[in-house]
């Protein structure tokens, strides 16, 4: 049996990117495999969710006295990326990058770590020895383009963690080109519950809780234009749910532009028509209150809005 402690500046990072950190030389599938046999307990609890957001002061057990801790003594440098990144913002708390179509969040991740890394290679090692974890707050699927924030240390991490699902906090924006402008009746403000369909392999939405283990979503949705059964939609995040925006769209008839899985009729490789393009900061506390009433956005899809459904195949 194995044990930890989350430590002051451990919390507020999954339980799956702790045990990949301390267990750095054990394959994946090994790792995986302990939620799956009930190997893993927190706080006496036991947990399947490899998501599971730690808090400092848990006790986290491996019952697998065959892995081996990696040491925190040697340096620690990142798989080296030949890849551009394409920075929107930086300063010395945080970072937000522009993440493609088709790119997961993993891959994201490694290319900002190396970038970090190439940046201070003194500070990132400092950090990594106390199990700093370089990952994004938020994630996107791999088919969306657009914005994501990474923390630069342990103190703008956990206030961005507690920011991120407050829309008074941390507003986020997207873009949608849908398909069929002959929709049912959207309102601007939609709420109902998800819930992940084992079957057909994606997530589900309806007005009322069909399902005990449905969860509540909701958003703000703005047409700004339609063209060629093409219709454009600026969308407002109020809650964070997996696959959200693409199951409720898909709920009225009119699915993202080339989302097969969600009822889309356009094929398109590697993407979909979905872009995570603005960020407003609002209402943070110190040590990120100088961001509050802040903006950024992906600059093209910006300046172009009103023009998106003629270029969009640009982006």
């Amino acid at each position: 049996m194995l044990n930890f402690i989350i430590k002051e500046g451990e919390g507020d990072q999954t339980l799956i990117s702790f045990l990949k950190r301390r267990f750095k030389n054990t394959p994946l599938s090994l790792i995986y495999k302990l939620f799956r046999t009930k190997k893993v307990k927190v706080d006496s609890k036991e947990i399947r969710y490899y998501h599971h957001r730690l808090k400092v002061g848990e006790e986290i057990i491996v019952y697998d006295n065959s892995l081996i801790i990696s040491e925190t003594n040697k340096s620690i440098i990142p798989k080296k990326i030949e890849s551009n990144i394409s920075i929107v913002y930086e300063d010395k708390n945080i970072l937000i990058v522009l993440k493609e179509h088709g790119i997961t969040m993993p891959e994201l991740d490694e290319i900002v770590q190396y970038y970090l890394y190439q940046q201070n290679p003194q500070e990132y090692q400092e950090l990594a020895k106390k199990y700093f974890a370089f990952t994004a707050i938020h994630r996107l699927d791999r088919l969306t383009k657009g914005l994501i924030i990474y923390p630069k240390n342990p103190t703008v991490k956990k206030v961005l963690y507690n920011s991120i699902g407050d829309k008074e906090k941390i507003t986020k924006k997207y873009l949608a080109v849908c398909e069929n402008v002959q929709k049912k009746q959207l309102s601007s403000y939609v709420e109902g519950f998800v819930w992940k369909n084992e079957q057909k392999k994606k997530i589900e939405f309806s007005l009322v809780r069909e399902k005990e283990n449905a969860k509540h979503c909701s958003m703000e949705i703005k047409e700004i234009g339609e063209e060629n059964d093409c219709l454009l939609l600026e969308i407002t995040l109020h809650t964070g749910r997996k696959h959200q925006i693409r199951s409720i769209l898909s709920y009225f008839e009119i699915p993202i532009t080339g989302d097969k899985k969600y009822g889309s009729k356009t094929t398109i490789i590697d993407r979909i028509y979905l872009f995570a393009y603005k960020i407003i900061f609002d209402n943070l506390p110190s040590p990120l209150s100088y961001l509050n009433k802040k903006e950024f956005s992906i600059e093209k899809l910006e300046k172009n809005k009103s023009s998106l459904l003629k270029t969009i195949k640009y982006y």
